[in-house]
């Protein structure tokens, strides 16, 4: 559980467009929801809410009345809250959305944002012991599923990180979802442990609609007008914020810390980032590690790397897969046989010089061509991605002779020719074995069309069955 010094009573620890909480008024709000927590017949708690002060009170409310939270990712669809609902076990729903659940009875609570609905427990779900919270992962296939975690893993994860940048009272402000984890850890825990302020802005503030950002210009207004010292970005953010100074956008002076992760990022970008004024660092991390493991940090960084170990995890590579041990998860909801584990396999390809870590890619990713060389699609997809014409781009090429490339691009102006040139580009810096052959462009894929994981990555087995006619006849078309 997250410990406040006294000596920050009167700082500013949340911060939103119409209030502020101080640590002290911060603090006596968690006290009062965690005491009506105690005070209701539930021990598993579901949390579904945009980001506001009552999600960070909330959160912090459970861990002190010792309850199980579990929040729940905006963007899932109805089938998997319903699965994650069933599968934790769920008693008490805390909402904004109370129109979700429409058959639920209302109980009294200390919110002003929030609604507090019971629901029957249809399951005695199995969760080790020590479980504080369970972060679903939707991973690359099938349902989501339950990551169990301990408060204290979670907290020493937050500490390391304050001791890794070295920022104490930084101003963070939140733009992913705090259901995320780490977003969660590293946007709220960490900067409350160091006498910071978290920023919070609403979905609509930020531009989105749903899980889409549809307004990229609000999300900008809002990132000036926060003034934040630091922020945690998925790449395709990262993208909008570089060709948004290109477009005359200047970034907060502000900004000292961008922290970038949830897919690999080219060292093309992170440079441009950088040209741009952008304090980019690239790191790497995991549900089952209790979210970030290593991170470039200034005075340590290396941009073809994902940084240095941050210290609460041994890191260690076994047949070119990252192993972690120390700080990890408790193991998964309802799959006893993964309970206590000692080690995590992470099924990341990785190589390690002088400290720094390199990602290389999935392990079960790895593409196997007729002529049998092995490719790590990310590695393409991150080449293709770097000038930012194209917002998604998947490669293929199991079992072809050469690779392919379906691609969403960024806007209807890019035309095929300027899409032949740079393939073109892109692969007179690839090895033979690795360019691309054959293309197609194809409509945006959608967020809500559960071909996506929690970190904005494609589902790539999904993704791959989903595409499948449009790769038979883009493959089909080269022979023709």
């Amino acid at each position: 559980m997250l410990t406040f010094n006294p000596q920050w009573a009167d700082r500013e620890a949340l911060s939103w467009s119409d209030g502020s909480l101080t640590y002290a008024q911060l603090q006596q709000c968690v006290k009062d929801v965690a005491n009506w927590l105690s005070q209701q017949n539930a021990q598993h708690i579901a949390l579904l809410a945009g980001n506001g002060p009552e999600w960070v009170i909330c959160d912090l409310a459970s861990q002190q009345a010792g309850t199980l939270l579990v929040p729940v990712p905006p963007y899932f669809s109805d089938t998997q809250r319903e699965h994650l609902l069933n599968e934790a076990g769920i008693e008490l729903i805390i909402t904004d959305q109370p129109a979700l659940f429409t058959a639920l009875q209302a109980v009294s609570a200390p919110f002003n944002q929030l609604v507090a609905l019971t629901r029957d427990n249809m399951s005695a779900p199995q969760i080790p012991q020590g479980t504080g919270k369970i972060t679903f992962t939707s991973g690359s296939t099938g349902n989501p599923k339950g990551v169990c975690l301990s408060n204290e893993s979670q907290a020493r994860v937050a500490a390391s990180l304050d001791a890794a940048l070295q920022m104490p009272h930084v101003r963070h402000q939140c733009l992913l979802p705090l259901a995320t984890l780490l977003e969660n850890i590293a946007g709220v825990y960490a900067p409350l442990t160091c006498g910071g302020t978290v920023v919070l802005s609403s979905s609509k503030e930020l531009g989105f609609s749903g899980a889409r950002l549809t307004d990229p210009a609000a999300m900008l207004s809002a990132i000036s007008a926060a003034q934040p010292e630091s922020l945690i970005l998925v790449p395709e953010l990262l993208q909008l914020l570089v060709v948004a100074c290109g477009n005359g956008w200047q970034p907060p002076a502000s900004l000292k810390f961008i922290a970038v992760g949830g897919a690999h990022v080219s060292s093309a970008v992170l440079a441009k980032a950088r040209a741009c004024g952008l304090p980019v660092y690239q790191g790497y991390g995991l549900s089952e590690c209790v979210s970030v493991n290593t991170l470039n940090r200034p005075g340590a960084e290396q941009v073809n790397s994902v940084g240095r170990s941050l210290g609460h995890n041994q890191l260690s590579i076994e047949n070119g897969e990252l192993v972690a041990s120390g700080t990890i998860f408790l193991g998964y909801l309802n799959m006893p046989e993964s309970f206590y584990p000692t080690v995590v396999k992470t099924g990341d390809l990785v190589s390690e010089h002088s400290g720094f870590y390199q990602v290389g890619g999935r392990k079960k990713n790895l593409i196997i061509t007729s002529l049998g060389r092995n490719i790590s699609p990310e590695w393409i997809e991150s080449e293709l991605t770097a000038a930012g014409l194209f917002s998604q781009v998947l490669v293929v090429g199991e079992a072809r002779a050469e690779c392919g490339a379906l691609l969403v691009p960024c806007h209807a102006g890019v035309s095929s020719e300027v899409i032949e040139q740079y393939i073109a580009a892109v692969n007179s810096k690839l090895p033979d074995y690795a360019r691309i052959g054959v293309w197609q462009t194809i409509p945006e894929i959608l967020p809500d069309s559960g071909l996506f994981t929690a970190n904005g990555k494609l589902k790539r087995d999904a993704a791959l069955t989903h595409f499948q006619s449009q790769i038979e006849a883009m493959y089909a078309a080269e022979v023709a």
